[in-house]
């Protein structure tokens, strides 16, 4: 979160002129330099004060107070005012919202015509989408002066120029911010790749041209299980966003990997072993499946996130239920014939021919 203190410097309006009304309502004027080729609209603007609370209280003679108010609606005055302080750039903007934290005004009064006064703001910036709005940063600023009791309008010109300083400092801050805050990304990048791991005595990652050994698996046989052997494997997916150029760059990396210390074998023969490789076969056909979907996701920076968590999750409940089918159609291997078949269908597989392998998954039989 950013957080701008401002300060401005004390104006002298020590002016007579005529006296107004005991309710003063002020209507903005649009501004003589609006800025140029801003990459932003004010699309909203929300009054988060008390409901139809005044700014405050200045002096209309030398004896009475009047409340202050901004237009008959302090969020339509403000959002047209801004609105006709911008020319953006053609094309997509971003869409920002103004939330009024506070908007104070208060006079003391210094001589029989003259009074003192402070104007104190703070807006709060976000980007609009379709979700919920993103904070990028609030705004605090503040201005001093002293003019003429009967020179009410002043005060609406103090105003009206403490709105344009706080307009001017965020349109300095989105250009600052533009191709580096992932807040205000217009795009999204995925950079899809297999993790490049090194095996070794904890892990083993896959590798076409290393098949698995025995040596891979080195946990202590469990004497009591029925099964001949049993082999640890998971599928991982890491990566960390970063922006450039006003993008945000989503490197994934996908890892297929088993564990040496949670495997392991009593009887120790290539049949039994080809078993325990087809079950690493499984892990990598579907990293290769949750590649190609994720190449395939239409990402924005408001879905990427949920998009991409979607197909991991996806495949890893895939992972599972392949896993099952394959144990529970060869019976852990006893059944030769059916694990034949697997073994032609996850080579097929692993060249990128899935036919197969879908029917397998809609329950229909090898």
């Amino acid at each position: 979160m950013y957080k701008i203190l401002c300060s401005f410097i004390v104006i002298q309006l020590l002016l007579i002129g005529d006296a107004i009304s005991q309710q003063v309502v002020f209507q903005l004027s649009a501004t003589e330099d609006p800025i140029h080729d801003a990459i932003f609209e004010i699309v909203e603007v929300r009054d988060n004060r008390k409901k139809g609370e005044a700014l405050g209280q200045i002096y209309t003679t030398a004896a009475q107070k009047s409340n202050v108010l901004l237009g008959n609606d302090i969020n339509a005055e403000l959002k047209k005012y801004f609105t006709n302080s911008i020319r953006p750039q053609s094309g997509k903007n971003q869409q920002i919202l103004i939330s009024i934290e506070t908007f104070e005004l208060s006079e003391n009064k210094n001589a029989q015509n003259t009074a003192a006064g402070e104007l104190k703001l703070k807006f709060s910036f976000y980007v609009k989408g379709s979700f919920e709005p993103v904070h990028l940063l609030d705004f605090e600023g503040g201005m001093s002066y002293r003019r003429s009791i009967h020179r009410t309008d002043l005060v609406q010109q103090v105003t009206q120029q403490a709105l344009g300083k706080a307009l001017e400092y965020f349109n300095e801050w989105i250009d600052s911010q533009a191709f580096s805050n992932r807040s205000l990304a217009k795009s999204v990048k995925l950079i899809v790749e297999d993790g490049k791991n090194r095996s070794g005595r904890d892990t083993v990652f896959y590798d076409f041209d290393r098949a698995l050994t025995w040596k891979d698996f080195t946990d202590r046989p469990r004497t009591g299980s029925r099964y001949n052997a049993v082999i640890f494997t998971s599928l991982a997916m890491e990566g960390k966003p970063f922006v450039e150029d006003g993008s945000i760059v989503m490197p994934l990396f996908i890892k297929v990997y088993m564990l040496p210390g949670q495997s392991w074998v009593k009887n120790k023969n290539d049949y039994s072993l080809n078993h325990e490789q087809r079950h690493f076969d499984v892990v990598r056909v579907v990293a290769d499946r949750l590649k190609h979907s994720l190449n395939s996701l239409d990402v924005n920076p408001e879905n990427y996130e949920a998009l991409v968590n979607d197909a991991y999750f996806d495949a890893y409940r895939e992972m599972n239920k392949l896993q099952e089918l394959y144990d529970g159609q060869t019976n852990h291997g006893l059944k030769p014939d059916i694990q034949e078949k697997w073994n032609r269908m996850l080579d097929s597989a692993l060249k990128g021919d899935w036919s197969e392998l879908e029917m397998v998954l809609k329950g229909e039989s090898l």
